[in-house]
């Protein structure tokens, strides 16, 4: 599929869009100040689109040694059914927005519907904090997880990664990451993520997270742009885009890099969806039924 021969927009989706631009609420990162573009964002969420109200297994909440200091996490029961793994899950919001409570029900659905447990990681945000911090965590995120295995989906079974956006990045990043640290994943779950970051110069998001000094060596840095990494070896992927994603070519064609050195992947691109659409599941059917087939296949992976 191509952004040409694209299915109108969801029609949920183009409301949202509609009620936004109505709104007159600037860009989520316009003025590039990380505390305000947090509460634009709680704020919009609240307004367009609530989380969906899901069946809720236990929730811990707890903190972890990472390389820059303590990292909360949130660890997801599924509701019902002994678990068949472990997913450890990066939040999106452009490393500078989201959190923990923000994408709890993307953690939630997985749990459920994947029959895993989740170990939500609330990384470090920019511009307090910029690259690689955050990126950091997620990895210390993962190898936590790696070491922790019987406390979570069971020793023995199988560990995942994932995310969104800039968390999509992040998940590939510590694929890679775990592959040269020894630790065997047994899937990838990659949504709408930023792959090349080189091709990605929205200043408003690229300023706050790489900061001052030589930029265009971070963007050359493997863990800003997964897609120059080494990607022989690394676990079976799942990708899931819309073609009316901003960031729809990184993952054409980060799927074409993995496919290129062998890496299985499960490419799916829904047709009326846009960035973000694992966000709309409450007012949007086409985006539940998008994210519940993507947690059906890392199900499938992972048993």
């Amino acid at each position: 599929m191509t952004t040409e021969n694209r299915q109108p927009l969801d029609p949920a989706i183009a409301e949202i869009e509609r009620k936004w631009k109505e709104s007159g609420i600037p860009d989520l990162y316009a003025g590039r100040n990380g505390p305000v573009s947090r509460e634009r964002a709680r704020n919009i969420r609240a307004f367009l689109y609530p989380k969906p109200n899901l069946p809720t297994g236990k929730l811990e909440r707890t903190s972890i040694a990472g390389p820059n200091g303590p990292i909360t996490i949130e660890i997801v029961q599924p509701v019902e059914g002994a678990p068949i793994g472990t997913l450890v899950y990066f939040h999106g919001g452009g490393y500078i927005v989201g959190d923990i409570d923000s994408h709890q029900a993307h953690a939630i659905r997985f749990a459920n519907r994947a029959r895993v447990v989740v170990v939500n990681v609330d990384y470090r945000l920019a511009p307090e904090h910029p690259f690689p911090q955050g990126v950091e965590d997620a990895i210390a995120g993962a190898k936590w997880a790696h070491a922790n295995l019987d406390r979570l989906g069971g020793a023995g079974k199988p560990l995942a990664v994932g995310g969104d956006s800039a968390g999509g990045n992040f998940a590939a990043v510590t694929a890679v990451k775990c592959r040269e640290a020894g630790i065997k994943l047994a899937a990838q779950v990659l949504l709408y993520g930023a792959f090349d970051v080189r091709k990605d110069r929205n200043p408003d998001i690229r300023e706050p997270y790489f900061g001052s000094g030589d930029v265009e060596a971070k963007l050359n840095d493997v863990r800003a742009s997964p897609i120059l990494a080494d990607l022989k070896g690394l676990a079976p992927a799942i990708i899931g885009v819309g073609p009316y994603d901003f960031l729809y070519e990184h993952s054409v064609n980060y799927h074409a890099a993995l496919k290129a050195v062998g890496v299985p992947v499960i490419y799916r691109e829904f047709p009326t969806l846009n960035h973000g659409f694992f966000s709309y599941t409450s007012i949007s059917p086409a985006s539940a039924a998008a994210a519940d087939l993507i947690c059906d296949d890392l199900r499938g992976l992972l048993a």
